[in-house]
Formats: structure tokens, C-alpha cells, sequence
């Protein structure tokens, strides 16, 4: 098979490996990155609450001695992260038919696939699946049944956690139902080519080909995460009958320069990857020092237009609050 050699990340490291090196606690993080004495006690709670996870190959794109890292900032717990915020943002749980769907949209369904990832971003808005144990979607007749007896849902989004880090019995399940139900469109958000490019091995490739058309909806959100394996990912995917489109996150610190974004549009495009959404950042727990006001998301979009192709020019939205949907700003 032509895509497994050459290019295909799948052939650099061992991916179960590096997803068991993981940092994964109080303990692993202190080893690497020097925290005030002051702020030890405070960061062990935020440990607690919310546990970190950063995979080895992410880790190495750090500057460790930088506090004000960007790639550092998305994934090192921090004591701003004791602030409150909404455990459930955007009141998926009000909209959950079963145990793991979510249906907001008429046309679409959302299955959390799992609580396993392979980075614990610190603002995601599932952080309250974190210190769960981990799981696998099982709900198996009940998505079943729901996609039969619903069949104005025509668009299916796999998301988690990681669907990349299922079983790979269990994702040729979902997608062999979508399939057989006549599901129009199945897109996968996946953040895994970013932190872990080396789990597009071969054995995922051939699982994904028999099902394309698939849409891949990367999560990246500094130019610095554009690697050559995230390349190698992208371009292997896309052999394998799969559209690449990119959603990234405004953060405060992180990418809310007008130069950073070009950079990193203008990066993505030249990869493949569509930029798609650019979101405001979610009000989940310990999430407020992240956030950009949405008048300076607005001029950073201003900024950007004439300064990327059109093809590199996102849509700027927001999910409302209370599972109100998406909005464009």
C-alpha cells in the first residue's frame, strides 16, 4: 500500500508508547517545568480537578524554561485555572437523547466517542469528562435505532475526547453504521495529527478508506504546531480519500496577534488544511484568563482580510451559552 512508506508519520515512533509516556500528573509536569514554591499547592489542586495530559511529541515542541510558551500555555495547568465557569457550557447534557449524543442541530448528531485525548487542552469545555474513567462509545443499539428512526440527521460529527483513540474495532463500528443508515456527510474532530502525528499509522489508513468521503476537523492553534509530521499526517490522510478542514481557538496570549493568525491560515492552507472555524473561547472552568473580547476578535478579523488568501479565511464564531448553537461574529 503506496501510503504506508515514504511520508506516513505511522513509521517514526511507537504511538501506544508515547500516549503511555504521557504527563499525566502533579508529579510528571513538576519534573519538567519549574513552578514558584508559592504556586505549587495551588497547581497541585488544579491537578486534581483537572489532570493534565501532554504527550511526549508536544511536550518537545516546548520552550520549558519560557512561562509564556504559547504551546506551554494550552497545556500546563496554571493557578488561574481555580476561577469558576459553567461545567456543561454548552448544555450538551440538555440536548443528549442517550448517554453520549448529543442532538442540537436537526440535520446532525454528535456522538463523544471517548474521554481519552491525546492533550487535556486547559480550555476545553469537556473538561468535566476528565477525571472521569476512561471510556469508549458503547451505546451501540440505541445509535442504531436513533439514526433509523431519525432520518432527517444526515451529517454525523465523531468527537471526544479523540475518536482517533478508540479501538479501531469500535471506530469502523460508528462509521460502518453511518454508512449503512446513509449518513451524507461524517466528520472527525481530531486534534491527535497535532500531538500525536505517529498514530496515523497504517492501520488507521486502511480502516478510513473504504469510508471516504470523510471530513477531518483538525483542532491547531499556533503556527509553531505546524511540524512536518502534522504534514506527513495531513498529507496521508488525504491519499486515503479525506478532507482536511482546521478549527482553531482565539486565546489570550496564544494566537491573538493579527500575525500569528496569518501565519498560522496561511500555514494550514499551504499544507492542505482549510481554515474553517476560529472560535471564542468556550466560559468553561478556569477558562476567563483565555478569553478575548469578542470587539478584539472582531478586529483581528479585519485585520486579516487582504492579509491571507480567502481560502485561509475562517468563519470567527461562538457556541452560546445554554446550547444556543453556533453564532458568526
Amino acid at each position: 500500500m503506496a501510503l504506508c512508506v515514504g511520508k506516513s508519520p505511522g513509521l517514526g515512533r511507537n504511538w501506544r508508547l508515547e500516549l503511555a509516556r504521557s504527563l499525566q500528573d502533579f508529579e510528571g509536569i513538576e519534573r519538567v517545568f519549574h513552578f514558584r514554591p508559592h504556586e505549587k499547592e495551588r497547581i497541585k489542586e488544579v491537578c486534581r480537578r483537572y489532570p493534565p495530559f501532554i504527550t511526549p511529541f508536544f511536550l518537545s515542541l516546548m520552550d520549558h524554561r519560557d512561562p509564556q510558551d504559547p504551546l506551554r500555555l494550552q497545556a500546563v495547568p496554571t493557578v488561574y485555572e481555580l476561577s469558576p465557569g459553567l461545567d456543561d457550557p454548552l448544555a450538551e447534557e440538555a440536548f443528549s437523547p442517550f448517554s453520549h449524543a448529543v442532538h442540537r442541530y436537526p440535520n446532525r448528531l454528535l456522538v463523544v466517542s471517548t474521554n481519552l485525548c491525546g492533550i487535556h487542552c486547559r480550555y476545553c469545555f469537556r473538561k468535566r469528562n476528565w477525571s472521569k474513567p476512561t471510556f469508549f462509545f458503547s451505546q451501540w443499539k440505541k445509535l442504531e435505532a436513533y439514526l433509523y428512526d431519525h432520518g432527517e440527521i444526515t451529517d454525523l460529527l465523531i468527537s471526544g475526547g479523540d475518536p482517533f483513540l478508540m479501538p479501531v474495532a469500535d471506530l469502523e463500528r460508528i462509521l460502518s453504521l453511518a454508512r449503512r443508515v446513509r449518513i451524507k456527510v461524517i466528520r472527525l474532530g481530531t486534534r491527535i495529527p497535532v500531538v500525536l502525528p505517529f498514530r496515523i499509522d497504517c492501520a488507521l489508513l486502511r480502516l478510513l478508506e473504504p469510508y471516504a468521503p470523510l471530513w477531518i476537523c483538525l483542532h491547531v492553534n499556533h503556527p509553531r504546531e505546524l511540524t512536518d509530521e502534522l504534514g506527513g499526517a495531513v498529507e496521508a490522510l488525504s491519499k486515503v480519500g479525506c478532507s482536511v478542514v482546521s478549527q482553531t481557538v482565539l486565546l489570550r496570549g496564544i494566537n491573538d496577534q493579527a500575525d500569528t493568525l496569518a501565519r498560522l491560515f496561511m500555514g494550514l492552507l499551504s499544507m492542505g488544511v482549510k481554515p474553517y472555524y476560529l472560535f471564542q473561547c468556550d466560559p468553561a472552568p478556569g477558562t476567563d484568563h483565555f478569553r478575548v473580547p469578542v470587539e478584539e476578535g472582531r478586529s483581528l478579523m479585519k485585520a486579516l482580510w487582504g492579509r491571507v488568501s480567502g481560502l485561509a479565511y475562517p468563519h470567527y464564531a461562538m457556541d452560546l451559552p445554554g446550547g444556543g448553537g453556533k453564532v458568526l461574529l
